[in-house]
C-alpha cells in the first residue's frame, strides 16, 4: 500500500484586522491542536511576526473541522485558510517544505477569498464552490453574539443541550434558542458536507499517465 499523502493547513487573519493572529487566537491554537491531535502530525505554530500559522494533517477529511475550530477560537476576528497536499516523503514532504507551501498559498490568495483548497484531485468548479461555502459558514459564525458562541462551544464539547444548560447555568430552553439563533444545525450540515467532499479519494499522482497505443 502506498504511503498516505500529507496536508498542510495555513491560517491567518483576514486583511485589515487590527489584532494580530496571536492576539486573536490566544490559547485557542493549543486547544485546537489537542482536540485534533489524532490527525495533526506537526503541531500548529505561528511565524515570528505572528502574521500566519501552519500545521500538518495526515488526512484531508478533518481539515475544515480544524479550520472551523480555529475560527471559533479567534471569534470575532475573521480568519482565512489555505489547504495544500504534499507527498509523504522526499524533500517536498518534509515539515518545513509543507508549511512553506501552505504559507505561500495563503499569502497569494485573493483578498476576498476565505479558503483556498490547493487539491489537484478537485475541479476548479468544486474549489470555487468550496470557497463560497467556507465564506458563508464564516459569515454566520461572525454574526454570533458572545452568548451564542459559548453555547456552541459547550455543545460541541458536551453534545447534549441538558449538559450545556448545566455548564452555562441557564435553562435548556435558553440553550435551544441560542443554538437556533446561531444557525447551528445549518452549520453542522455544511461541516458534514465539506468533510465528505474532502474525504473523497486523492489522486496519488499530480498528472495522469498517458495511455499507451
Amino acid at each position: 500500500m502506498a504511503p498516505s499523502q500529507r496536508f498542510g493547513l495555513a491560517f491567518g487573519t483576514a486583511p485589515r484586522q487590527r489584532k494580530s493572529l496571536a492576539e486573536a487566537l490566544g490559547d485557542g491554537l493549543a486547544t485546537v491542536s489537542e482536540r485534533f491531535s489524532g490527525h495533526i502530525t506537526a503541531a500548529g505554530v505561528l511565524d515570528n511576526a505572528n502574521s500566519f500559522g501552519t500545521l500538518i494533517l495526515d488526512d484531508s477529511e478533518p481539515a475544515f473541522d480544524v479550520a472551523v475550530a480555529l475560527q471559533e477560537a479567534a471569534w470575532p476576528v475573521p480568519l482565512r485558510f489555505a489547504l495544500i497536499v504534499a507527498p509523504p516523503a522526499g524533500a517536498a514532504g518534509r515539515d518545513e517544505a509543507v508549511r512553506s507551501k501552505a504559507a505561500v498559498t495563503l499569502n497569494s490568495m485573493d483578498r476576498q477569498a476565505v479558503f483556498c483548497f490547493d487539491l489537484p484531485s478537485k475541479s476548479e468548479e468544486e474549489l470555487a464552490m468550496a470557497d463560497s461555502t467556507a465564506a458563508l459558514h464564516r459569515t454566520l459564525v461572525l454574526g454570533w453574539t458572545e452568548t451564542r458562541l459559548h453555547a456552541v462551544r459547550s455543545y460541541r464539547k458536551n453534545g447534549r443541550q441538558a449538559m450545556v444548560a448545566a455548564d452555562l447555568d441557564i435553562s435548556q430552553q435558553a440553550v435551544s434558542q441560542m443554538l437556533l439563533g446561531a444557525s447551528f444545525r445549518r452549520l453542522k450540515r455544511t461541516e458534514e458536507g465539506m468533510r465528505k467532499w474532502l474525504a473523497r479519494p486523492q489522486r496519488t499522482m499530480l498528472w495522469p499517465m498517458k495511455r499507451r497505443n
